[in-house]
């Protein structure tokens, strides 16, 4: 099968520009951004990556109060 494309425009950089991402309301309220060597690190130790930043992120929490 293949696929003809005729009336799709190219992204270009004036496209993608403009480009948004979007996410449900209660996905976006709980996005943080942490940089790649941090994330390889977490991903590195030998367990699931999501649950340990939690911990440490709770851990750090209870030890300013």
């Amino acid at each position: 099968m293949t696929l003809i494309i005729l009336n799709i425009p190219l992204l270009n950089d004036e496209f993608l520009e403009k480009v948004m991402l979007r996410l449900p309301a209660i996905q976006a309220h709980n996005l943080i951004q942490i940089i790649p060597d941090m994330i390889a690190w977490f991903q590195f130790q030998n367990v699931e990556h999501k649950i340990l930043i939690n911990s440490v992120l709770r851990q750090h929490i209870k030890s300013l109060r």
